[in-house]
């Protein structure tokens, strides 16, 4: 409860960012786009000293280790570097709009790796030794293309198809990535705590869109898009077996997902003082991760860690969003958002003991619907214009929006089991925020308006 924790660690990262970039229209046409970034960073990973009890003379007593691999490795450091450049170019016709792109990425973590990881700490005996390796330089280059074609006076299709590359985050590249503290791995031994990769290549989006807009009248509008995302190369965790039979897991490119849906758009720019807009999404996403260590902790807990299809964590099957605004051109106006979404999946449970959890994210959470309301209201203050104002945040005073629940129940509100539960179920920032009600005041001088 007090004093210093015996497991501390310390994990720090100090970034220099250069960005810049460049945009030039030379004709009617064609509109230019040009940049790039880079950035220097200095992370560090590892607990600066460990405490123990030994018994020392016959006295019991605290022992502080400051790095002794392998059993008590120091803070280490990396020096990665990221970089990018892009050049996009916008084209626009009479009767035909084009958007055209090209990104490079680079990465090189700076950083050393087992050069035989069967024998990773070199401390098998009898079995071949190799020394450490430097990682390998990432470069990516990723086109994007965008087409817009009117078809009819009032109506257009439109496509686009990009390459997406993301690098996974520092703190999963280079935690626990100091593989001497494998010395220790024995014949028939097994060690699932998973380690840090340098060496992993950036995640990679396929996005294909297409689409179709069509004007009913000066008023309304509608658009219709499909999307399909194809992505790979996600972190994930192999197990690799050494000479002497032991087993550890590390990240690496593994895992993969998909995503399909399509998304519906009605615009109502003017029903009377009303303005509205709807947009609904219905989307599946699914691969076989949510999570670069779930492979790990299924293996852990003695479940089958082979590739399943399964819904991702952040799988929404529905997402509906309308936008309401009253303005007849008086003083005031009064606006509104309704959210409302289907649930997220879940692991469901059936007792508290080992082996106890269904299918993976095989339940769903319940429904989530939630309101926003603003009125504003022009006045003359001491000559002045100002802007009374009133907010409601989550009017209803809703309780779940696809938070957490219980995986016994599927509900955010109570436990099969109570006790086990005690201190979540005593904690109310397991719930959406509260109703908030606000009023205020904004100056607004005319000359700005």
């Amino acid at each position: 409860m007090q004093g210093v924790s015996f497991t501390r660690y310390r994990r720090k990262t100090n970034s220099t960012v250069f960005k810049t970039s460049l945009v030039t229209q030379p004709n009617a046409v064609h509109q230019v786009k040009v940049g790039g970034e880079v950035n220097v960073s200095r992370v560090e990973f590892g607990s600066p000293g460990t405490l123990t009890y030994a018994t020392v003379d016959g006295v019991e007593r605290l022992v502080r280790h400051v790095n002794e691999p392998p059993d008590f490795p120091g803070v280490t450091q990396y020096r990665p570097v990221f970089g990018g450049v892009f050049a996009q170019d916008f084209l626009s016709f009479d009767d035909l709009t084009l958007r055209v792109g090209l990104r490079g990425d680079y990465f090189d973590s700076r950083a050393y790796l087992p050069g035989d990881l069967e024998n990773p700490a070199n401390s098998i005996t009898g079995s071949p030794t190799a020394a450490p390796h430097k990682s390998s330089r990432k470069v990516s280059v990723s086109p994007r293309l965008g087409v817009a074609y009117p078809i009819e006076d009032f109506a257009a299709v439109h496509f686009a198809y990009g390459h997406f590359r993301q690098f996974p985050a520092i703190g999963d590249i280079f935690s626990n990535a100091d593989y001497s503290v494998l010395a220790n791995l024995q014949a028939g031994g097994t060690d699932f705590g998973v380690l840090g990769n340098p060496d992993v290549r950036p995640e990679f989006t396929v996005q294909y869109e297409i689409g179709y807009k069509q004007a009913i009248d000066e008023n309304l509008g509608i658009d219709v898009t499909a999307f399909y995302k194809d992505i790979r190369d996600l972190l994930g965790v192999e197990f690799i077996t050494t000479y002497n039979g032991a087993q550890y897991a590390r990240l690496t490119n593994v895992d993969f997902g998909s995503v399909v849906g399509f998304t519906l758009t009605v615009d109502h720019r003017s029903l009377g003082p009303l303005d509205t807009h709807l947009d609904y999404t219905w989307q599946r996403a699914s691969g076989n991760a949510s999570d670069p260590r779930e492979t790990a902790t299924r293996a852990e807990a003695g479940e089958d860690p082979r590739p399943r299809l399964i819904p991702l964590n952040w799988d929404q099957r529905h997402t509906l969003n309308l936008t309401g605004s009253w303005n007849d051109a008086g003083p005031y106006n009064v606006s509104t958002v309704i959210r409302a979404v289907s649930g997220q999946p879940y692991t469901p449970v059936i007792t508290a003991g080992f082996g106890g959890g269904l299918d993976t994210n095989s339940g769903r959470k319940p429904v989530g619907v939630d309101v926003d309301l603003r009125a504003e209201r022009r006045v003359e203050i001491a000559g002045e214009g100002m802007n009374v104002f009133f907010r409601v945040f989550n009017v209803f005073d809703g309780r779940f929006f696809n938070g957490a629940v219980y995986p016994s129940t599927g509900s955010p509100y109570y436990s099969r089991f109570p006790e086990a539960d005690a201190v979540s179920l005593g904690t109310p920032t397991r719930f959406e925020a509260p109703r908030r009600i606000e009023f205020g005041l904004r100056w607004q001088p005319e000359g700005s308006r």
